[in-house]
């Protein structure tokens, strides 16, 4: 016999307490506690071994090979692992064959150290709104009731023993948070291309006076611009208006807006595809524009001195006449 030690196990929703063989890798039912740990040892298989071995966790191997971090999962740890079933990764849409590339391997190993903890947490040691750090450095969250969870997914079987460290099998795929974007130095709001290459991703900006508007992308597949026009519907740009000059696919065009008003523009190679954008400064409403001619000033009696004086010149000219 090759057991483990005493633990809860869930299998086909039913719970019960068992016993864990680690040869056969599911709980016994049929073996109380005391035999079970008369026959506790430390396993001498890793936990990547351990996880081939369930035959429930292919897609997991499978992802950790692909992701080259099955050496990282054979050290010496501990680790803890939270292994998600073949169920999970199907339910998840997960494609392996569609993260075959620099940047899918980079995904999925920021997914897959997201299930794996440093240290070995046993599943007693587990507290309500307990937080701990996950390998990938984003935080885990467990809540302990009727069972135990691993941020939304259920532990279904708890503690499954290995030679540096332990695995939790969960019925979910933990997925990372969104990273927050990252503004660069000079800009409050950033504007680049959504992924249909379109569109701008951030189309409709509400900011204050005073604030910088970026639009900036990086190797798109085809040339952008900026191009202001005068209203919206227009398909031409404004003469003398804003203009980040001809397409390109690289871009970091910039503008300070230092006055309230309603700021529309477009994509000119694409505006027939409804690449457009605004931007609402304050208000939106732009001031008055200053008159082009000042106005005269307002002078009490001048317009009454001026006509008596024109009367008196002309009183003069007629005495002259007269002699």
């Amino acid at each position: 016999m090759a057991y483990a030690y005493y633990v809860d196990a869930d299998i086909n929703g039913m719970t019960f307490t068992g016993c864990y063989n680690t040869v056969s890798h599911v709980a016994d039912p049929t073996v109380n506690q005391t035999v079970c740990e008369a026959y506790a040892w430390v396993p001498a298989v890793n936990i990547a071994m351990t996880a081939q071995a369930t035959t429930i966790h292919n897609s997991l191997v499978a992802a950790l090979a692909q992701a080259e971090l099955v050496a990282t999962l054979q050290g010496a740890g501990p680790f803890t692992v939270f292994a998600p079933t073949d169920a999970a990764f199907a339910e998840a849409g997960i494609d392996l064959a569609s993260l075959d590339t620099e940047e899918g391997k980079a995904t999925l190993t920021d997914i897959l150290t997201y299930h794996v903890v440093v240290g070995s947490v046993a599943s007693s040691s587990l507290t309500d709104g307990m937080t701990v750090a996950a390998y990938n450095g984003d935080d885990l969250t467990f809540s302990v009731g009727e069972g135990a969870k691993v941020n939304d997914a259920n532990v279904t079987l708890a503690d499954v023993p290995a030679s540096n460290g332990v695995i939790h099998v969960i019925d979910k795929v933990l997925m990372p948070p969104a990273d927050e974007p990252v503004i660069p130095e000079g800009c409050d709001y950033v504007v680049g291309i959504d992924d249909t290459g379109f569109a701008y991703d951030n189309a409709d900006l509400s900011i204050e006076v005073g604030e910088t508007v970026c639009w900036i992308w990086n190797e798109e597949s085809m040339g952008h611009n900026v191009a202001e026009i005068d209203s919206m519907g227009d398909t031409t740009r404004k003469i003398g208006g804003h203009y980040s000059g001809q397409p390109e696919v690289t871009e970091d065009f910039r503008i300070t807006f230092d006055q309230d008003g309603t700021f529309h523009y477009i994509c000119e190679p694409h505006v027939s595809m409804d690449m457009v954008g605004v931007v609402t400064v304050g208000t939106g409403v732009a001031p008055p524009a200053p008159s082009a001619e000042p106005e005269a000033e307002s002078v009490p009696g001048f317009l009454g001195a001026t006509v008596l004086v024109a009367m008196i010149g002309a009183a003069m000219i007629a005495s002259r006449r007269n002699y």
